[in-house]
């Protein structure tokens, strides 16, 4: 029996593996107190979503991720050195550097913050046999909020994003809308567009961000069950934090069932009136669901959707209401997930 093999069966081994259990366990626990955000950023352009982040998570006790998500590297053009430094002093820009300290300057802006301020901590993970791995800077801030940019290696962005989660948790993952929307179905599977993917299998909250931060107000939808409820109640302290007003709509298929959608408004409303949250309007309609939440939705900062309680796969093979919004909305759309 070799060296390794002895120790990989060695009490000491165990009591490792035992400890860095525990102490993941411990770290889960601590953040699961905290709300964190995990933003995908691919390009200057789309830093319009760090951005958002910042207006819907500005409070001490919320955390953002950066994360930029590179291919793997295997021809060794990416100097091993540089997974032995600082990436944010690195002599030689990995691919994704540049718009995560851009990032970063965005939130120090929209968010007042110094980091020179904070706690400093930078990371190296060996991953995917790449020269530079996995690399991440955390800055602490003196108030207790962590900001993290993390520059992460991935056969794809989608597996990246995901992966990412599992180290986590996060409470919402944020990332901007495609150029253009594939079909849906099964065909998910297949293509690469990473908004429809993440909209499919995220086991969290996710926000298809647009650039409409010059519009107000969160456009929260209700059908008035208990699953719609414990979303319109989480969507409306981000409103609160975010400082938007709030205004509380419903669907009613038929005409016949206009007063239903007039009783999960009232029911809604009554809900942040017992929290102490105000609700600037109510709204009701009559017609195809997502046909008529975009009608009335677009002008505002933001739609509120809940996620119908499907499984990944019956997302994958049926759809929601939840994702046609996301898909065909002219603003931003926060599907909610219990689950994160």
């Amino acid at each position: 029996m070799g060296v390794v093999e002895f120790f990989k069966r060695s009490p000491l081994a165990d009591r490792t593996e035992k400890a860095l259990q525990e102490q993941l366990k411990k770290l889960r626990t601590e953040r699961r107190k905290r709300f964190r955000v995990l933003v995908s950023v691919k390009d200057e352009e789309t830093l319009y979503v760090v951005r958002m982040a910042a207006r819907i998570a500005n409070c001490p006790t919320c955390d953002i991720v950066l994360l930029y998500v590179r291919p793997i590297d295997r021809s060794g053009s990416i100097h091993i050195k540089i997974a032995r430094q600082n990436m944010l002093e690195a002599g030689v820009e990995l691919p994704g550097l540049r718009v995560l300290r851009k990032g970063l300057e965005v939130l120090q802006d929209e968010l007042g913050l110094e980091v020179d301020k904070c706690e400093m901590k930078a990371v190296h993970t060996e991953a995917w046999g790449d020269p530079a791995g996995d690399n991440k800077v955390s800055f602490t801030c003196p108030e207790g909020r962590e900001l993290v940019l993390k520059l992460k290696v991935a056969p794809d962005i989608t597996s990246g994003i995901l992966d990412q989660y599992e180290l986590g948790p996060y409470n919402l993952i944020i990332l901007g809308e495609p150029v253009r929307w594939k079909k849906s179905g099964i065909w998910v599977l297949f293509h690469h567009v990473v908004a429809e993917r993440i909209l499919a299998l995220a086991p969290c909250s996710v926000m298809i961000a647009r650039d409409t931060l010059d519009k107000k107000g969160f456009f929260i939808c209700t059908d008035g069950t208990a699953r719609s409820m414990n979303a319109v109640r989480r969507a409306a302290v981000l409103a609160c934090y975010a400082g938007e007003d709030i205004t509380l709509f419903s669907v009613a298929p038929t005409e016949a069932e206009r007063n239903k959608a007039q009783k999960a408004v009232d029911k809604a409303a009554k809900l942040l009136d017992d929290l102490g949250i105000p609700v600037k309007e109510t709204k009701i309609s009559v017609g195809k669901p997502a046909d008529e939440i975009i009608r009335h939705g677009s002008d505002y900062f933001c739609i509120v959707v809940t996620d119908e309680g499907r499984s990944r796969l019956q997302r994958i093979f049926f759809g929601s209401t939840a994702s046609e919004v996301a898909r065909r909305a002219k603003t931003s759309v926060l599907d909610v997930r219990l689950s994160g």
